[in-house]
């Protein structure tokens, strides 16, 4: 059975003053318009309580700001009395019968109008935090000596906490659309436009302004069908880019990323577009929806296209070099019979030469060697050719082998490169004795190189500095195939072992 409370609730707030007004600020509702959500919570508090007035009361410095009220009609309130201010933050429930009868309301000036409010019921609003705010609060002319009944504190209570759950909301909504504000001008700064896409029910999708810019849309265009983004992208790339699309969605990958051509329907202009998505996909892996970016890099390409031109031209011009030493060299040996052998000799290595540029020279994406099923073995025996001597083996080549791809067979080039000049300058190859060793053994999955050089002239240890050619094998070995290099720099000669994962030779 109910009982009635006319009593303070013990209990009183420990946190400072200045951290109760940032914890009421950070909230910003401090004068906002009335809300719906919050009127109705005045209004069944009312009703339940049987009181005419009802308020959510927030308690600034010197001042009551009613976010929501009922038969009061004002919307803030003065408050200089500090007691009071405490009174009212003081517990989680707060009943007055009779206000006449408390000191601490008797300078109040809403309770000292007409007609006086005579009668206080409040429950305090205590954010996450513990810090009071206000509070919930009913009202009436007349004094009530009964006080609430225990179901009507209780039911204030809650009605309290619902109020507290709205201010949260209302917070999380604020900070969400802050952050995406503030992602909206990262997207600008870095020339990213973000995209969501709901692939479960048709091609429903949002995409941001930058998103609008850079594909040439109008700011109006927030949604879009697959058929139109489809007719959007270049006649050349339109095949290959959907059916990319279409196979990554349909399949079980999280990640799509893809590189193709549109048309600006603003414009008519022809931009390169990067896109990069996360799928999300159900337990049956499904997909549900694409998160994504674009970004414009048409720059890029156009660089690309100018660097690999430029490559191209300046192989060019050294295979042309080639063939005019070759050429000198024919023309001296039919002058000169007894150097024709010499002749051919140094014919061949111009040759072998040439065919070695081919790796080490940097490639385009569109612009590969045509060497099909290459190994490491015929890699080495390809690049250090132009070093062999028919009377003696000054280049042995030996051990395991394992495939090796276009971009893994550019990056051992430069190694194997860097090694044998290195060796021709100051090592092994410098004299006529000396002897190049290079073997290879497959241990799991990695594969170990060893560049062994004997017979050349002593080694006085370690080079003081590292020069641009060590750099360039570092980047290569480490950087570009995630391997490890091990040097021996023994008097005899030196000794070198690159260690490679077997999967980044197939690249």
């Amino acid at each position: 059975m109910d009982t009635d409370l006319d009593h303070h609730e013990p209990g009183a707030c420990r946190c400072s003053e200045t951290e109760r007004l940032a914890a009421l600020r950070a909230y910003a509702v401090l004068d906002t318009p009335p809300e719906q959500s919050f009127d109705d919570i005045c209004r069944i508090a009312a009703q339940i309580c049987r009181t005419p007035i009802a308020a959510v009361t927030l308690i600034e410095t010197t001042r009551q700001f009613f976010k929501a009220e009922i038969g009061l009609g004002i919307r803030e309130a003065p408050l200089h009395d500090p007691i009071l201010k405490q009174e009212l933050l003081r517990g989680d429930l707060l009943v007055v019968p009779d206000t006449a009868g408390d000191p601490h309301f008797s300078g109040d000036r809403l309770v000292a109008g007409e007609p006086p409010l005579r009668f206080y019921a409040g429950a305090t609003l205590v954010t996450p935090e513990g810090l009071p705010i206000g509070s919930l609060c009913v009202l009436d002319h007349a004094p009530r000596p009964p006080g609430l009944t225990v179901a009507q504190g209780e039911m204030l209570q809650a009605l309290a906490r619902q109020v507290m759950t709205l201010l949260e909301h209302r917070r999380l909504m604020g900070t969400l659309a802050r952050r995406e504000t503030e992602l909206v001008r990262v997207q600008e700064i870095a020339g990213v436009g973000g995209l969501e896409v709901e692939l479960g029910a048709g091609f429903r999708n949002r995409r941001s302004a930058q998103y609008l810019r850079i594909h040439g849309l109008p700011s109006d265009a927030t949604q879009e069908s697959h058929e139109e983004w489809v007719r959007r992208i270049h006649p050349d790339d339109r095949e290959t880019t959907e059916r990319h699309f279409v196979d990554t969605v349909r399949g079980s990958e999280t990640d799509y990323r893809a590189e193709y051509r549109i048309v600006r329907p603003s414009d008519g202009e022809v931009r390169w577009i990067a896109a990069t998505a996360q799928i999300e996909r159900d337990a049956s892996g499904r997909a549900l929806r694409l998160i994504g970016a674009h970004r414009d890099v048409t720059w890029r390409k156009a660089n690309e296209e100018a660097r690999e031109l430029l490559t191209r031209e300046l192989s060019h011009r050294i295979k042309n070099i080639f063939a005019v030493v070759q050429g000198l060299a024919a023309l001296t040996a039919r002058g000169h019979p007894a150097a024709r052998d010499y002749a051919d000799s140094f014919r061949a290595r111009l040759q072998a030469l040439a065919q070695a540029h081919e790796y080490v020279r940097p490639h385009g994406p569109d612009r590969q060697p045509a060497v099909p099923n290459q190994t490491v073995q015929g890699l080495l025996r390809t690049l250090l050719t132009p070093y062999a001597e028919e009377d003696r083996e000054r280049v042995v080549i030996a051990g395991d082998d394992a495939a090796v791809g276009e971009q893994a067979a550019t990056a051992l080039a430069l190694i194997v490169h860097e090694l044998a000049t290195n060796a021709v300058k100051y090592g092994a190859l410098s004299v006529a004795a000396g002897r190049v060793e290079i073997g290879s053994r497959r241990e799991g999955a990695s594969l170990s190189l060893l560049w062994r050089e004997r017979g050349g002239p002593a080694v006085a240890g370690p080079p003081g500095r590292r020069g641009f050619g060590s750099v360039l094998v570092a980047r290569s070995a480490v950087g570009q195939l995630d391997g490890e290099i091990h040097h021996d720099w023994a008097a005899e000669g030196l000794t070198m072992r690159i260690d490679v994962p077997v999967g980044n030779l197939a690249r």
